[in-house]
């Protein structure tokens, strides 16, 4: 009897771990291809894409400047191929839920020195412009806060600062990107415009 009884609960037990097990196995993992793949046309197609929206954004609420969104943008998606915006238009990274909708995957942080992976909740946008309105009122309320910045090298410096990202190497990340792509052209046009 007791032999059965342990029997028993070693069978729950096993079954319980195994669909704990399978259940995250479905879980994707953010993979990327690396950014020297892509072809200059591919590159500047999507630029382009996120160019005209930003800089927008920027004429209108004066808050994140265009080339600060373009990079982020190149640096989280991956030049648009991340499986994060192909199947939930989420460009940046965005964590929680966007009127109420939301994917999960597994992810890198950086935490005490350290890449780790863990599982994360990212918002769900229904298109690319909610997307990036999204994120420019959240970059705008959390991270910078200051209106009217010239500069983008401030911009990333808050975004580190004030803990957009866990990698501790995220603003000088978007400052090569945003020199490398020549992104400070699309502040110029939209101050001056």
């Amino acid at each position: 009897m007791i032999t059965t009884i342990v029997i028993g609960t070693g069978i729950v037990v096993r079954n319980a771990i195994n669909q704990r097990s399978q259940s995250t196995r479905n879980i994707p993992t953010l993979t990327e291809k690396p950014a020297q793949q892509f072809s200059k046309k591919q590159k500047n197609h999507f630029i382009d894409q996120i160019a005209t929206p930003a800089m927008q954004l920027y004429q209108k609420n004066r808050e994140i400047l265009p080339s600060v969104v373009i990079a982020q943008a190149i640096l989280e998606s991956q030049f648009g191929t991340s499986l994060l915006y192909k199947t939930a238009n989420n460009l940046f990274g965005v964590k929680g839920t966007y009127q109420g909708q939301s994917v999960t995957f597994y992810t890198r942080e950086v935490e005490n020195g350290k890449s780790i992976k863990v599982q994360a909740q990212f918002r769900k946008y229904p298109s690319l412009r909610a997307a990036l309105i999204d994120h420019n009122q959240l970059v705008a309320r959390k991270f910078i806060k200051h209106k009217n910045i010239m500069s983008y090298r401030t911009s990333t410096s808050l975004l580190q600062e004030n803990g957009y990202a866990t990698d501790p190497h995220y603003a000088s990340k978007l400052d090569h990107l945003i020199v490398k792509y020549h992104l400070s052209q699309y502040d110029l046009r939209a101050i001056n415009e």
